[in-house]
């Protein structure tokens, strides 16, 4: 693969979608001490939050699998360990001055934790990586992970698949969501069903297994902008019958996209970034989602259902690497790792601009987390 493909490849998986410091005390965040009251901001809640040194050190890799990449989902397995799943990543050796060889990256990985051991999970071999979900023409068809579920033995992973369109490193297009079935505890692969093909929604960037139903995502972009979108399964039964929320009501056939998106009580629109979480915790349904083009504030809408309306936004956490080439993108939310005193894990990504910068320096091209808490 060639110093141009490596580099286009990068900057694509940038498009779909500090240093921390190591205080422990709590820090009310300034932005949510005195918000603005309208109708979609109706209540000043604060947000704390605190440095997740354990999950910082965890991914600072350096060898045996998975090194750096970036998309962050993870997934709750029944035998207690949790299995994150990443898209463009490194396998490779990371020197001790963080430097890495110039490897290729591969599309997609998981990496399987047990504790505070990982396991990395790819294609061929270790020592010779390939994408865990391939293609026969990897350069020019991938797949990049959304979020999954488990059913009995089986995690369902919704997988979005992206074609090359032009020789240029933003020439590339989503083509449909596969849902691919993984068997459990060994994690292999089964099959592939394609189930969304709409080319506007880019199904299965979050779901939610909520009371009978099993709620599923997807980001629509419009111009520079994107909205939330959610459909629905049986609980239970992924392959069973799927009902669209077309903004009012749930429905047997998906609405055009303009009428499907999810709201604020004043009718506007909620916009999303390509990656973001909806959760139940404290009592209400949360959306939790980072500003697009390059935005560093992370922040929360909340709801009494899953559909919305969403309403009371608030600033989680303004990501402080940002500037120069570097941008985080994509925040995420871990809830199996909710602390006791109700701290939730939150991942973003981080990346920079420049290619070669992740050959310099391997903490760039990592996962960056914090600990957040409603108060």
């Amino acid at each position: 693969m060639s110093t141009l493909t490596r580099f286009g490849h990068l900057l694509i998986a940038c498009a779909t979608l500090l240093t921390f410091t190591t205080c422990e005390r709590l820090v009310p965040n300034p932005n949510v001490t005195n918000p603005t009251i309208d109708e979609d901001n109706l209540a000043a809640a604060g947000i704390t939050t605190k440095p997740a040194n354990k999950f910082n050190t965890f991914f600072d890799r350096s060898g045996n699998g998975w090194t750096g990449g970036d998309a962050t989902y993870s997934v709750l397995l029944p035998d207690g360990r949790t299995v994150w799943m990443f898209g463009d990543s490194f396998l490779d050796t990371v020197y001790a001055d963080y430097s890495r060889p110039f490897t290729p990256l591969i599309r997609n990985c998981f990496m399987v934790q047990t504790g505070s051991n990982f396991t990395t999970v790819c294609g061929n071999t270790i020592d010779a990586p390939e994408a865990l979900v391939n293609t026969d023409d990897p350069d020019n068809e991938w797949y990049w992970p959304g979020d999954g579920t488990v059913i009995g033995d089986t995690l369902y992973v919704f997988m979005q698949y992206y074609i090359r369109t032009g020789p240029e490193a933003f020439d590339f297009a989503y083509i449909r969501t596969d849902l691919v079935t993984f068997s459990l505890p060994g994690l292999v692969e089964g099959n592939r069903t394609t189930v969304f093909t709409d080319t506007d929604i880019m199904w299965g960037a979050h779901v939610m297994e909520d009371g009978g139903y099993i709620y599923v995502y997807g980001p629509e972009t419009y111009t520079f902008t994107k909205y939330g979108h959610v459909c629905r399964y049986p609980a239970g039964n992924i392959r069973g019958t799927r009902e669209w929320w077309n903004g009012t009501s749930w429905v047997l056939t998906e609405p055009e996209s303009t009428i499907g998106r999810m709201k604020r009580p004043s009718g506007l629109n909620v916009d999303v970034s390509p990656q973001f979480a909806v959760f139940y915790h404290a009592g209400k349904y949360r959306l939790v989602t980072q500003e697009v083009l390059f935005g560093n504030d992370i922040y929360s809408w909340e709801a009494t259902s899953p559909t919305g309306p969403w309403t009371t936004k608030q600033t989680i956490y303004t990501t402080p690497e940002t500037g120069g080439d570097i941008w985080t993108y994509n925040a995420w939310v871990h809830t199996q790792f909710t602390t006791g005193s109700g701290y939730l894990l939150l991942s973003y990504n981080k990346n920079s601009l420049n290619f070669f910068d992740l050959f310099d320096d391997a903490r760039i091209y990592r996962p960056k987390f914090i600990y957040f808490k409603y108060m």
